[in-house]
């Protein structure tokens, strides 16, 4: 199954993880956004439950599982009225739409358009997207695959409610220093990340965690304690630091 959206970070982890954790699991998952690797999981036979603290991301996959043809013919009907220049416009305003069918609808199309998946910056393009996009979103239908909402929460005091579940997983992304991280003029889509905030949690939680993050250096020694598999582009388990793209850590 392909993804619906397009995301801003891509993982090959999924065909390891799959083959290594307990079949049919329950795994819940923090900071939902494009979903890829929750619906491959889910796919699978995993129960998978998504958590975010971002409502337009809670309300866009709640419309997508009740009635996700309907969303896309409404995409259909609005998106060939708009132009760059109207997107461009739209993209600082649209999370304050007060139709959820509306901010639904923007929220996929400037997704596409964009060329890095965040609504907030990057360039848009409205060639992006096109009709087999969307007919894939239309044709979507997936079951084990919960969108949960923790309103006006942080993400990383949220692991404490994941209480019947196998596993944690948090598709994090890529490393970066707080201090560089915390002065970015960050759209209300975007997640983030107090990387040893999450370290210090995780190593004192009373559950199996899988951490997803694109390879850093820093990662290694900031989970020494933890176990740590390499993946290439391929998605294959390797030895060698250069030719890793992926790192799954786990505290089991």
């Amino acid at each position: 199954m392909k993804p619906i959206l397009k995301s801003n970070t891509r993982f090959n982890v999924t065909n390891f993880l799959n083959k290594n954790i307990k079949p049919k699991s329950t795994i819940s998952s923090f900071y939902l956004y494009a979903g890829d690797v929750e619906i491959e999981m889910a796919k699978y036979g995993h129960r998978i439950i998504c958590h975010t603290n971002k409502r337009f991301v809670y309300d866009f996959w709640r419309g997508v599982i009740e009635d996700s043809r309907f969303l896309a013919e409404t995409i259909e009907s609005i998106f060939p009225k708009l132009d760059n220049q109207q997107l461009d416009f739209i993209r600082h305003h649209w999370h304050n739409d007060k139709k959820l069918l509306n901010k639904n609808c923007l929220f996929y199309i400037l997704n596409m358009c964009s060329e890095n998946g965040y609504m907030s910056n990057g360039t848009i393009d409205v060639s992006r997207l096109n009709k087999l996009h969307i007919s894939r979103l239309k044709t979507f239908k997936l079951n084990n695959f919960f969108p949960f909402l923790d309103d006006g929460k942080e993400m990383i005091d949220c692991l404490q409610r994941a209480k019947d579940t196998d596993y944690i997983l948090m598709p994090i992304g890529p490393y970066s220093l707080n201090l560089f991280e915390y002065g970015k003029n960050k759209g209300p889509e975007m997640y983030t990340f107090n990387h040893r905030e999450i370290h210090t949690k995780v190593k004192d939680l009373n559950k199996k965690c899988i951490l997803l993050y694109k390879n850093h250096s820093a990662l290694f020694n900031l989970y020494k304690s933890f176990n740590i598999k390499m993946v290439d582009k391929y998605g294959r388990v390797v030895d060698k630091r250069e030719v890793c793209e992926d790192l799954i850590i786990t505290n089991f």
